[in-house]
Order: structure tokens, then sequence, then C-alpha cells
């Protein structure tokens, strides 16, 4: 199931939150305003979106983005030690991102395309043993599960789904199941998308 969004990366986000926890368009107002205010994986996912924002003002305005960066980052440091979850404003991450729990959740600088589940417990970045000093490229319709670790410079094709507790450090093909520790493929052309529920375009 695919929704179209015209509008930008966090109005995507939302939207496919509604669809995927709510009634979708469905959803009576004052249960889309409740949701809002008190969803504390929404509040993560949009102090990103406002950090990416920042980023680009101050790519234009020196004194405008530096006011905006302090917020965020003040901001950032509340949601961190509220929610228990750090995405960091250099990881680049596609419309559609829904974060189904944010507990534990830290994300490093990694590129992370559209419509990707991910859980609790879930470390994305830098490998750092060995001198790797890269960081993942996740693809479009990636779920990962609760536990997982991602590190160095891998590469997880489209339409992967990343089991519960895997420790991935080598790339992932297209549409695999993978699991276990070290990660290793279990399942070839394995259908993710009831896990993934509606989609943005």
């Amino acid at each position: 199931m695919s929704t179209t969004i015209a509008a930008g990366p966090l109005a995507a986000d939302t939207t496919r939150m509604f669809a995927s926890l709510l009634d979708g368009a469905r959803t009576p107002l004052g249960r889309k305003l409740a949701f809002v205010i008190s969803n504390s994986e929404l509040h993560s996912v949009a102090c990103y979106r406002f950090g990416r924002f920042a980023a680009r003002v101050r790519s234009r305005s020196a004194f405008a983005g530096l006011v905006l960066t302090v917020a965020h980052r003040v901001w950032n440091r509340w949601i961190t030690h509220l929610h228990h979850c750090e995405i960091s404003p250099y990881a680049e991450i596609g419309r559609g991102f829904l974060l189904m729990h944010r507990t534990g959740v830290i994300i490093g600088g990694a590129t992370i395309g559209k419509n990707v589940v991910i859980h609790q417990n879930v470390t994305i970045g830098q490998r750092v043993a060995g001198g790797d000093q890269g960081l993942p490229v996740i693809g479009d319709d990636v779920w990962i599960g609760p536990g997982a670790v991602i590190t160095g410079a891998i590469r997880i094709g489209d339409g992967a789904t990343v089991s519960a507790g895997a420790v991935l450090s080598r790339d992932v093909p297209a549409h695999a199941l993978v699991a276990g520790v070290p990660g290793r493929v279990v399942a070839q052309d394995y259908d993710n998308r009831a896990m993934l529920g509606p989609l943005v375009s």
C-alpha cells in the first residue's frame, strides 16, 4: 500500500505514522493533535528533521543558521536524555521514516533510504575497530528489528530485513533476510511489505 505525499520529509514521516499507528486520513483531528503532542517517536524524528533544516539555513545565513543550530542542540540534548534516542543531524534519512520505538536508538551520520522502519535499541554508525571509519548506506523499504547493530562502510540493499539482535558488518543483498551474530543471509527474496506497513512515494 502506497500513499502519495507531496509535502516535505517531516510531513511524509507524520503521514506514514498516522497511516501505520492510527487510521490514516480517517483519524479524527483531535486524535491526530493528541498524537502530535504526545508521541515521543514523532518528537525524536521532528528533532532530527529540524537539525537538517538548521544545517540548510546555516549554509545560506551564518547568523540565522547559528541560532537554529543552537536551538537544535538544546532540543536534541533534551530528546537524548528524556527519550534515550539520538539521531545525528549528519545522517541523511529519506522520507517516510518510521521510528516504532525510540528508546536506545543511536544513528550516526549514515545514509538511509525512504520508508525505513527502525525499532528500539538499534545502533547504526561507524565500526571503529580495525580502523573502519566508514558509515552504512541503507536502501529503501528496509525493516530493522530491535537490538540490531549495523556498523562500518557496508551497504544494505532495498527491501532487506534485519532480524532482531542481528549484528551486521558486511553488505546485505536487496530483499534478503539477515539474522544472527555475525549477521548472515538466511533467506533470499524475502517479502517484508506486511512489516513495513503503508509507504510513501
